[in-house]
C-alpha cells in the first residue's frame, strides 16, 4: 500500500520518540509546515525547505531548512535546522518561562535528547542566558556546555539570588547605597 506524499512527508515526525520535558507535549500531535518537502523512504531522509515551522505542545522550531534522518524503523534520529537564525522554544518547567534558543544551525539528537547550537549560539530562560560559538544543551538534564566565540570567550548571565526570604529587611524597604565612599557618608 502506498501513502499519499503528504503523509510520507510528516511520517518521520509522527514516529519520533518524543522526549519533550512536559508530559503533555509528548501527547500532542506534531504539526510541520514548510514551502516544500521531500522524503526518501528508502534512505530515511526528509528535507523541508522554506519557512519551516514545527509545533508540538509547547515546542516550537522555526528554520529556513530542516533535514531529518530516520532509522530503518522510521524513528527520527536527528534533525538539523538551518536558518538566519534557526529558532527553538519550549516550556521545560511550568513554573518558569520557556527556554528559547537561536543559532545559524540547530542540531537535535533525539537519541541523546540534546540540542547543539552552532554559530552565533544563544540560549535563554527567564533571566539566565548563555552565548557562544557552540552550545550543547541536554534537554532533560537542563545542562549547558558552551564553547567560545571568535575571541574564544563564552558569555553567561545568572540572575541574582532572591534573598528576600532570608533578609531581615522587608523586600519593600530600600537598601542603603549612597555616596561614592565605602561608608556611604
Amino acid at each position: 500500500m502506498s501513502l499519499p506524499i503528504k503523509y510520507l512527508i510528516i511520517l518521520p515526525f509522527l514516529m519520533a520518540p518524543c522526549a519533550w520535558s512536559l508530559d503533555s507535549d509528548r501527547d500532542q500531535p506534531v504539526q510541520v509546515t514548510a514551502d516544500s518537502a521531500s522524503y526518501n523512504q528508502k534512505s530515511g531522509l526528509a528535507i523541508y525547505r522554506g519557512n519551516v515551522m514545527i509545533i508540538q505542545g509547547t515546542l516550537r522550531l522555526w528554520a529556513d531548512q530542516l533535514t531529518v534522518q530516520t532509522d530503518k524503523d522510521g524513528k527520527v534520529q536527528t534533525g538539523i535546522a538551518i536558518g538566519n537564525p534557526a529558532r527553538y522554544q519550549q516550556v521545560q518547567d511550568p513554573a518558569k518561562g520557556p527556554v528559547t534558543a537561536h543559532a545559524q544551525e540547530i542540531d537535535y539528537d533525539l537519541v541523546k535528547d540534546e540540542l547543539t547550537l552552532i554559530h552565533d549560539a544563544h540560549i535563554k530562560q527567564d533571566d539566565s542566558s548563555a552565548d557562544g560559538s557552540i552550545i550543547h544543551y541536554q534537554i532533560q538534564a537542563q545542562h549547558i556546555d558552551a564553547e567560545g566565540d571568535s575571541q574564544g570567550r563564552v558569555f553567561l548571565v545568572f540572575p541574582p539570588r532572591d534573598n528576600s526570604k532570608n533578609s531581615k529587611t522587608p523586600p519593600s524597604a530600600p537598601t542603603h547605597a549612597t555616596g561614592t565612599g565605602a561608608s556611604g557618608t
